[in-house]
């Protein structure tokens, strides 16, 4: 087909980087494909004209969307009338489920021979797994970055494709060799908090945190500490780690994943990104209680962390809800510390996961750019 029409879209920074990543191999397979939909700065490098700003859309918990919801509705009905429009061979819609769903929900119903690709599943095999089905409505495949989605999503009649994690590579090929002297390291243990993503989790984790470090420094001064978030947070995150040092640069943060000894993160897609850089992780969470009561309900799976999940048994420790306190988190770490045997037998079981996770797949954009091309 020559200069297919493929519509994209993006809803946070994460998905940006999918969609850029993609719009490069299917320039790559494709005979001069041409882009239209909503994405972010990354994609607009691809020579892509965004609908609108894709910051617009880019909102994260309950409360924050209920804020925006008229205008949300407004950006899912402008984005529907776009695609409609425009009458694409395809449509990519990159994670950001609750604004890309409906999209698709609303697309079928217009478009109903138009091939609609769902890039990144939302976690429907955790709890509310009858989502599978209806998704299997409206989208037509699913490019899945974690290997055991691909069964769970064919039992409701949703074809799927593994097509790897992109995270793998980045950390493969990511620089460690300056990471040291760029912040002043020493030859002692380095261990990294990740308190969160969204300002909910740093104001519920970062208390407990600092007070883990504070102990850490006390019983080991020589010990390496830092804080990594993003550059979006960074003046919630320093109003709790006044003394610590913050890191923000994306490069950095995968070299430091990689340089760590531990770590002790929020849960989220950050404990299966340690996972592939192999780093010995405390996974702890902490909801309201009201959350936690429906939520701790709801959940069908034994484990948060992924690594755990594709592995099929405890490995991490996992410190949710009560569990999760500086006493239990600092015992945590002090086994790390002093048992040579645990650790070995952490580093095995996260290079067994990261096995599971990389495949044979090099390229995880090339393996979905192939896939979509056998749609056209």
């Amino acid at each position: 087909m020559n200069n297919p029409n493929i519509y994209l879209v993006a809803g946070e920074p994460s998905g940006d980087i999918l969609g850029d990543q993609l719009m490069k191999s299917l320039n790559e397979d494709l005979n001069s494909p041409i882009f239209h939909g909503v994405g972010g700065p990354k994609m607009e490098e691809n020579k892509f004209i965004s609908l609108f700003k894709m910051s617009e859309i880019t909102v994260f918990g309950i409360f924050p969307v209920l804020k925006k919801i008229f205008f949300l509705i407004n950006k899912i009905n402008q984005v529907t009338i776009d695609i409609v429009d425009k009458k694409p061979d395809l449509v990519v819609l990159i994670d950001s489920p609750d604004f890309n769903h409906r999209v698709a929900k609303k697309v079928r119903r217009k478009l109903p021979n138009i091939p609609i690709v769902c890039l990144v599943a939302p976690s429907v095999w955790a709890w509310r797994q009858g989502r599978a089905k209806k998704m299997s409505k409206y989208f037509d495949h699913l490019l899945s970055i974690i290997p055991f989605e691909v069964d769970f999503f064919k039992k409701f009649g949703l074809e799927a494709t593994y097509i790897g994690h992109p995270v793998a590579k980045i950390i493969d090929n990511v620089e460690e060799d300056s990471i040291k002297n760029n912040y002043n390291l020493t030859d002692e243990k380095l261990i990294i908090f990740l308190p969160g993503s969204r300002s909910g989790e740093i104001n519920r984790h970062s208390i407990e945190m600092s007070k883990v470090i504070n102990t850490l420094e006390k019983k080991h001064p020589k010990i390496n500490v830092l804080i990594i978030t993003s550059s979006k947070q960074l003046s919630l995150v320093e109003k709790f780690f006044p003394k610590n040092k913050i890191v923000t640069n994306e490069v950095d943060k995968f070299a430091l994943f990689k340089k760590a000894d531990f770590a002790c993160a929020a849960s989220g897609t950050v404990t299966l990104e340690l996972g592939l850089a192999e780093t010995p992780t405390i996974v702890v969470y902490k909801m309201d209680s009201f959350t936690w009561f429906f939520i701790s309900r709801l959940v069908k799976v034994k484990f948060v962390s992924l690594v755990n999940l594709l592995l099929g048994r405890l490995s991490s420790i996992e410190l949710l809800q009560d569990k999760f306190n500086h006493e239990n988190i600092y015992k945590e770490l002090e086994k790390l510390l002093n048992d040579n045997n645990l650790l070995k037998k952490q580093k095995e079981d996260l290079k067994e996961f990261k096995d599971l996770i990389n495949t044979n797949i090099k390229d995880p954009s090339k393996k979905a750019s192939q896939v979509i091309k056998g749609l056209l």
